[in-house]
This record gives C-alpha cells, structure tokens and sequence, in this order.
C-alpha cells in the first residue's frame, strides 16, 4: 500500500481552513496513487484549545461539516483517510480528541484518544476502547500521538487484525528522539507497518518539529519527513511479509501470564521458588 502522510501546521481554533488543506492533501495524495492519507492530531482544529466554547463549537463543526465532507473526499478519490479533530462524547459527557478513519466505501474508525498529555486533562473526556476499520488493501487502526507511547494500545489494535497503525501526532520538542525510536519499536513488536503523521508549526510555546514517519514491520525507517510542510509518500508491505518469521513476537506471546499486569498480583515483588503466576 502507499501511504501518504499530510505533514502541516494547523490554524489554531479555525475549522475552514484547515479542512480546505486536509481536503487538498488528500486530492494529491490519491493523485499520486495512495491508498491511505493521514492527517495530524488535531489537524481540524489545532490542538491548544483551553476555551470550553470553542471547543464545544469546533465539535458541533467537525462532526456536522468537516466528517461528510471528508467522507465525500474518501469516496469520490477511492482512499481511505484519517484526520484528527474534536467530536462529542456518544455519552454526552463531554468532549473527545479523536483520529477518525473513514473509507472509500463508507465504512468509518472513531479512535478517542485514551492517555491524555499534559493539559489535555482538563480539555477531553478520555476514550475507553480502540476499533479498526478494514479497508480496500488493509485493516487500518487509527491512533492518536500517546497512546501510542503505551505498548498495550498498538497490541490491542493490532490482535484487533490492524495491519497498519495510522497515527496522528502533534509532538513537541524535546521528543523528537522519542518519537523516531518508540513507533519503530511499535512496527517492530507488532510485526506491521507503522506510519506516523505529526504536524509542524507552533502553538504559543510548543514548538512541533514534524518527522512523520513509517516504519516497516521489521522496525526499519522507510521514509521520514523533514521539518515543514510536506506530503510524504511510502510504499510499505501491510501482509506482515517483512516481519521476522524467527522472531514471533504475536505467535509466542503467553498472555496467561500478563494477566498479572492487570489484577497487580506480584506487583512489586517476585514469586515464590516455582510458583507459577497464576491466570
């Protein structure tokens, strides 16, 4: 599949704009035969968005505007897109950062971002679960920023059957070392393709340095993008075919026993001589 990843800097708190920039990206990503486009976190938006009324308005907007607009783009160009932006909770308990797939066919991914950053606690109501969307080429999991930086969030989506994690980003200096190195340890556990899409710019103090990425299911760095605007384009093997057959990090896992990572028994201390950890 070739993946397309829309590296720019969103115009803080105004929708027009940045989806008339999404929308073009996505014209030229197909253009250039990709199958799969993505946007940053928060690309619809811009992420600093401490104002509760902005960002009510801004989610009204997303959902009512730019998501069928979106869809319409996906279907009339045969790619499938993921784009981030504020939507409300199904619940109507607030207000969720979320990477939305949405597929030439109209099938659709909402990823609510799970682990929240920094002042982003006091903007959205966390997400509870991951879903996939399978579409023409490949099973997408959509992913936003640091839940990637959880191991467990990639693994759940990919026992999900996600052959590429698509993952918008809006990551700040000093982490661009983190970056490189945890989502090609990410594609290299999982054994699929990774692609990385971070946003550039600033926002009052933060300072987004771009470097969107994919990796291989091999942990390899295919393609990176520098530090400014740019559609970056990789062509990457969603079978799996580039994993390591010797190494089996999915078919070896025992998750009887990390179970205890869970319920906290031996939390903190070892087992006794022989005593098996228990399912």
């Amino acid at each position: 599949m070739r993946v397309a990843l829309l590296q720019f800097a969103p115009a803080l708190g105004e929708l027009t704009p940045n989806l008339r920039r999404v929308l073009d990206g996505v014209r030229e990503a197909a253009a250039a035969g990709a199958g799969l486009c993505i946007a940053p976190e928060m690309s619809l938006t811009g992420w600093t968005l401490p104002d509760d009324r902005l960002r009510a308005r801004l989610a009204d907007q997303t959902a009512a505007v730019a998501l069928p607009a979106l869809a319409d783009a996906a279907r009339s160009n045969g790619i499938t897109v993921v784009v981030g932006g504020p939507l409300p909770d199904p619940s109507g308990a607030g207000i969720s950062n979320c990477a939305v797939a949405l597929g030439p066919d109209g099938r659709r991914a909402v990823h609510r971002k799970l682990h929240l950053f920094g002042p982003e606690t006091a903007w959205w109501t966390p997400g509870e679960h991951v879903e996939v969307m399978t579409a023409p080429g490949a099973v997408i999991g959509p992913l936003i920023c640091y839940d990637g930086e959880f191991c467990e969030v990639p693994r759940l989506l990919r026992l999900a059957g996600a052959q590429v994690l698509a993952v918008a980003t809006t990551n700040m200096t000093p982490y661009e070392r983190d970056q490189d190195l945890i989502f090609a340890a990410r594609a290299l556990e999982n054994e699929c393709a990774v692609a990385v899409c971070n946003r550039v710019g600033f926002e009052g103090d933060w300072r987004y340095f771009g470097r969107s990425l994919v990796a291989d299911a091999r942990g390899n760095v295919v393609a990176q993008a520098g530090a400014d605007d740019e559609l970056l384009l990789a062509d990457v093997d969603v079978t799996g075919g580039a994993a390591d057959p010797a190494l089996g990090y999915l078919a070896h896992r025992r998750p009887r026993i990390y179970r205890a990572l869970c319920d906290g028994e031996h939390v903190g201390s070892a087992p006794a001589e022989h005593e098996e950890v228990r399912a």
